[in-house]
């Protein structure tokens, strides 16, 4: 059989990010394939990573620890539908479910011909995933465990965003004199104000990044320490 071969440069990258940003991992040299496991603050509380390293190019896979039934049908639909809401204008990855066993996971795919990824690029294409768990974990549970439909799931995490834009501004609210904002303005008005100013736009959710890479720190407060935890 032939042996399998994939890029030292990407994997030396991946790697040196991955030591360096205080993950532990374990790494397949015969195959090229990362593993590792992270630890989230969100319902989901742990999801499995699999780096999937190629010739020009690699794959970053996050699966749940929890999947739909695959023998049940309204399940399975539920689970579609929200899927396929909550991947409507991502900017970066994508959910997919498996209908064969019912595995849910998030996908992302860096190409890197006739490069070598920054170590922006190999934190966003991992920092990205997690991100989309935290904001989506809850629905997702909600589908397996609490026969939520597909549409109120995802309407319910979505709703998250705003939620935590309206809890800073009553924050701010609260201190009146030093942030010069009044309560007279209107939150809805605030609300458009602060994600203008942050760049959020209707439909977008947590996790969308910029094309600025630098606004990827804005995420690092979703886990419970640095890194992964070790299997």
């Amino acid at each position: 059989m032939k042996e399998r071969t994939y890029s030292m440069g990407i994997a030396n990258a991946v790697t040196d990010f991955l030591t360096e940003d205080g993950w532990h991992f374990s790494f397949d040299e015969d195959h090229g394939i990362f593993r590792f496991d992270l630890s989230l603050k969100g319902k989901l509380k742990k999801v499995n990573y699999i780096v999937d390293i190629k010739d020009d190019e690699y794959l970053v896979y996050v699966i749940s620890p929890i999947g739909a039934d695959e023998n049940d049908q309204k399940m399975m639909a539920n689970m579609a539908e929200f899927i396929c809401r909550a991947n409507y204008g991502l900017k970066m990855g994508n959910f997919e479910v498996d209908f064969d066993d019912g595995e849910i996971r998030f996908k992302v795919h860096v190409l890197c011909k006739g490069i070598t990824p920054t170590a922006a690029m190999i934190k966003r294409s991992l920092y990205c995933p997690a991100t989309m768990f935290d904001h989506y974990g809850s629905g997702i549970g909600d589908i397996i465990f609490n026969d939520v439909s597909g549409k109120t799931a995802v309407e319910k995490c979505e709703k998250r965003s705003e939620s935590e834009i309206r809890s800073i501004l009553d924050e701010l609210l609260d201190n009146e004199d030093e942030t010069g904002i009044s309560e007279e303005s209107g939150m809805d008005a605030m609300v458009a104000h602060l994600a203008a100013r942050f760049g959020i736009t209707a439909g977008d959710e947590v996790g969308q990044s910029s094309e600025d890479t630098d606004n990827i720190e804005v995420h690092t407060d979703l886990f419970d320490k640095k890194g992964g935890t070790s299997a």
